[in-house]
């Protein structure tokens, strides 16, 4: 369905705008004068730091994710308990983060939000290991931990934007994503591997942590980048 709907779209006209409607205003947050090629992006330090941020601080959590049920199941969460957890609790974060956390980047700017989202899921991922069949707490640090999780899948899209503008957002979106589809892989298989070698889960949530406290420090020397070839200052002077 998605690809029978893909070849339906197409890009507007040059400078199209909905007939009544005005622009608003640029933020100081979000504002930016400068539109990357992805060649261009690809040629900048932050593209580098964002990537591997993105991919780590997703594995964390899809590591985490992947390892919840098994893990609840042999703590002795009952089944009724576990049905909440997952369908109910994580679904919620999961969607929360994705929504909410949008709103708080308008306000925080998008870098902010992830740093702070990131660091969060550092601290929440031994807590859930903790949290052990405290159902209460247990609950707690779930739905934290898919809100860290959905966070960044719903704020990255918009950062790259930010930082290399919005007229080859798709393309330059898709090469960022790409970190998402590393995290899926190593994230899950990590924590097999360590429930594998230690026939616990207490190593998975750790090295959790430690991957997300790296993605942190990723995210927290990111900086907005500046376009340096000739062929980029023209073309941004005539935006």
């Amino acid at each position: 369905m998605t690809i029978a709907g893909a070849f339906l779209l197409k890009n507007p006209p040059e400078g199209y705008r909905p007939p009544g409607w005005t622009p608003p205003a640029a933020s100081k947050l979000n504002a930016t004068a400068q539109e990357f090629a992805p060649t261009e992006m690809l040629r900048t330090r932050t593209f580098y730091l964002m990537w591997v941020g993105y991919a780590l601080g997703c594995s964390a959590g899809l590591m985490v994710i992947s390892q919840l049920v098994p893990f609840a199941r042999s703590a002795g969460v009952a089944a009724a308990a576990l049905s909440t957890m997952t369908l109910v609790v994580g679904a919620a974060g999961n969607a929360s983060g994705r929504i909410l956390s949008g709103w708080m980047s308008d306000r925080l700017g998008r870098i902010n939000v992830l740093r702070v989202m990131i660091g969060i899921s550092t601290l929440a991922m031994p807590f859930l290991y903790a949290a052990g069949t405290n159902i209460g707490l247990l609950y707690v640090a779930v739905f934290v931990v898919y809100w860290c999780y959905g966070t960044q899948l719903s704020v990255n899209g918009v950062a790259a934007s930010d930082f290399w503008g919005t007229r080859n957002a798709g393309i330059n979106y898709g090469l960022l994503f790409t970190a998402w589809g590393v995290a899926g892989i190593i994230g899950p298989a990590i924590g097999g591997a360590l429930y594998d070698q230690y026939h616990d889960y207490k190593a998975a949530f750790y090295v959790a942590a430690a991957l997300a406290s790296i993605a942190l420090l990723c995210e927290l020397f990111a900086r907005k980048p500046a376009l340096h070839s000739k062929a980029a200052v023209q073309r941004v002077s005539t935006v």
